[in-house]
Parts: structure tokens; sequence; C-alpha cells
């Protein structure tokens, strides 16, 4: 058997592929390990909701290039998300937890993200109610406004702690 060496940067793409292969498929079944590829970035919280309008019941992430983006979004959904203060260039990410049955529930997006191939990946907690909370209250559909790191992102995969996949964008319109 002869041994073939396989360049660096072949192998480089090799593991982006394997990468992505893990981020595709079915909602919420990958798991994406955050020590994959890429460089580390911080992302910065900037404002949180607890109703957002969410579209369903899953947990979703927008991709939205800049402020006027972010406006359009908010507009369609008739929330405030922006509030006041200035906002820093963008691009941002709204990462919705979905619409919940009752009060309680929330999200906690961690600083630490990675970028690698086009592709930023958050970390973000889904938090509940203690179990022992019988109330019961109207839906929520908490969200939060994360500032992102200059660049151009084809998509942003959301995991959790576990590095479990629990959304992902569509590509970020221009």
């Amino acid at each position: 058997m002869r041994f073939i060496p396989i360049p660096p940067f072949k192998v480089a793409s090799l593991l982006g592929c394997a990468w992505l292969a893990a981020c595709s498929g079915v909602p919420g079944t990958a798991r994406v390990p955050f020590d994959a590829a890429g460089d580390e970035v911080e992302v910065r919280e900037i404002r949180q909701l607890s109703a957002c309008a969410a579209t369903g019941t899953d947990a979703a992430v927008h991709l939205l290039a800049d402020e006027q983006a972010l406006r359009d979004w908010q507009q369609a959904r008739g929330i405030d998300l922006i509030g006041p203060g200035a906002l820093p260039p963008g691009p941002f990410a709204v990462v919705d937890h979905g619409t919940r049955p009752s009060a309680g529930y929330g999200l906690a997006v961690s600083r630490r993200a990675k970028v690698g191939y086009a592709t930023l990946t958050l970390v973000a907690s889904f938090l509940g109610p203690k179990t022992d909370d019988t109330s019961s209250g109207a839906p929520t559909s908490p969200c939060v406004l994360v500032a992102l790191p200059a660049g151009a992102y084809r998509r942003i995969v959301v995991i959790d702690p576990s590095g479990r996949r629990r959304a992902m964008s569509q590509a970020a319109a221009s």
C-alpha cells in the first residue's frame, strides 16, 4: 500500500465539508462541537424581549446585515427590539426561543462564538420555568438581539451548551 500525502488546504476543505454536513439535515438533531474548526470571535447581546411575536414553536435565528434590515424585520413583527441608544454598524442576529406556553422562558447568548467557512456559530442557553412553577400566564416568545463582528456570513448556527443544534439561519438578504 502506498501512502499519498494530502496537502493542508485539502485537509481544511474536507474538515469544512464534514462540519457543514453536521449542520445539515433535520433541525435539532445534529451535534456541532464548539471546538470545530474556526476562529473564536466575540459577540454582544444588545437587548432581550420576552414577546417577540415568534412565528412558531421552534427556535429560530435571523441574520440581518445592517440596522435597516433589523428595522424592517422588527416592523414586520410589530415589536421594538432596537430600543433607545445607538447601535453598532451590524451585522446582527436575532435568536428566537419560539412561542412558549407561559412566562418563565428566556435566552442567554454566550459572548464566545466561532466563525469558519462563512458560518458563525453562536452558543445559547434556552431557559425554561422552574419545574415546580405551575403558573400558566400568557404565551411568550423570548428573543435576543446580538451584535456580530464585521463579516460576510452565509449563515448563523445556534447550538446549546451540549452542542445540539437548535437553529440555523437562511442566507442573509442583501
